[in-house]
């Protein structure tokens, strides 16, 4: 037993990191990988690439060829069991002669969600499903996914780079750079695993940024501004290049003459509903971008807490003193105790050089319980362009 359950483990760790090297490529879809093991060899191996592009069984099954039938079938996520841009994964695995199943997560999305396995139950494989020690690194793997298929909005991570005592520019608004040049590299490795990269208006109008990968290898995100009117300096960078890296303006109103130029250079305006930031995220999703991260101001920082809206923190801190005057990290109340603050979870440093890297979760906080803020522009925090 202790064998079979090292062997089920090995194969699992392959599926992940197989599963892993979609990253960036697969949004909207999940991050899947899968190994076909038969007799103790493995026979195929598969993950998935994108949207439209076989599933990972599919292709671990083409490589197995008829060597897949009365193999075990390894793969971190519940197989598809209904038509969409490709045919059902269950239905492929049943026709292989498959004998075993080992699955670490059963898919939350409400069109499979327990059916795929349900079929290949029925057509009698042996299924093994949700082992405690896969089923949390599956959800961790896919997190963005499994955030957007159950509540509709886009897993959000905060990015800034802060001084030791907690300042994000300097009290004139310089901001750069705060950061060493290998912290920007890691934070540019970041824009490139994001569909999207967001920022407000005020930065846009202090930093001009350019929003794009350039000290890292990736695709650029969609540039999200938020805005309360749309209206951005017609010369600023987001905008002329909008014909080159796809560009968003989210705002609670636009006028018609805003949204004339800004469709005009090729930007995509949309309009935040009365449901405010946590309406503006649920259109970003609907469209895909599923894993967003914040490079924006204090006050849009600040707004997307205490909304609860943010779900990671990543902190670039240098060893700078800047002093009084200057922008804080995030522009929102301050808890009237130590016992209120906002408690951090999964918390990880990292040195970088001479800065400490900071990486944590946030835990939800539900519409219900927060107060809606309002959308602040803020000062800028120093984006690294």
């Amino acid at each position: 037993m202790d064998e079979d359950r090292r062997q089920d483990d090995r194969h699992m760790d392959e599926a992940f990191a197989l599963a892993e090297r979609g990253r960036g490529l697969t949004h909207p879809n999940p991050l899947v990988g899968a190994v076909l093991v038969k007799e103790g060899l493995v026979v195929g191996r598969g993950y998935h690439i994108g949207p439209g592009e076989p599933h990972a069984e599919v292709v671990a099954l083409r490589e197995a060829g008829t060597a897949a039938a009365g193999a075990t079938l390894y793969c971190t996520l519940e197989p598809c069991s209904h038509q969409g841009r490709t045919p059902p994964c269950a239905d492929a695995v049943v026709a292989a002669g498959v004998a075993r199943l080992v699955v670490a997560l059963q898919d939350p999305n409400p069109l499979v969600d327990g059916r795929g396995l349900a079929r290949l139950c029925e057509a009698g494989l042996a299924v093994d499903v949700g082992a405690a020690r896969w089923e949390a690194r599956a959800r961790a793997q896919n997190a963005a996914f499994v955030k957007a298929v159950t509540t509709g909005l886009p897993l959000v991570t905060y990015k800034a780079a802060v001084s030791l005592d907690g300042k994000v520019a300097a009290a004139g608004g310089d901001a750069r750079w705060i950061s060493s040049l290998e912290s920007r590299r890691v934070a540019h490795g970041l824009r490139a695993a994001a569909d999207a990269v967001l920022v407000g208006a005020g930065t846009v109008r202090r930093d001009d940024p350019e929003l794009t990968v350039r000290l890292a290898e990736g695709r650029d995100p969609v540039r999200v501004v938020v805005s309360t009117d749309g209206d951005l300096p017609p010369g600023c960078k987001v905008l002329s290049t909008a014909g080159q890296t796809t560009t968003v303006v989210l705002a609670r109103r636009f006028s018609a003459g805003v949204r004339r130029t800004l469709e005009s250079l090729g930007v995509e305006a949309l309009e935040m509903g009365s449901d405010g930031l946590r309406g503006g995220l649920a259109q970003l999703a609907d469209r895909g971008l599923l894993e967003v991260l914040c490079e924006g101001g204090p006050g849009l920082a600040g707004a997307l807490l205490a909304d609860g809206l943010v779900d990671r923190l990543v902190l670039f801190i240098a060893p700078l003193l800047i002093g009084r005057g200057a922008p804080d990290l995030l522009a929102m109340p301050a808890v009237a105790t130590v016992a209120g603050a906002r408690r951090l979870a999964n918390v990880a440093w990292e040195a970088i050089g001479d800065d400490l890297l900071l990486r944590a979760d946030l835990a939800r906080v539900d519409a219900a319980d927060a107060d809606h803020a309002t959308v602040g522009v803020g000062a800028s925090e120093g984006t690294d362009g």
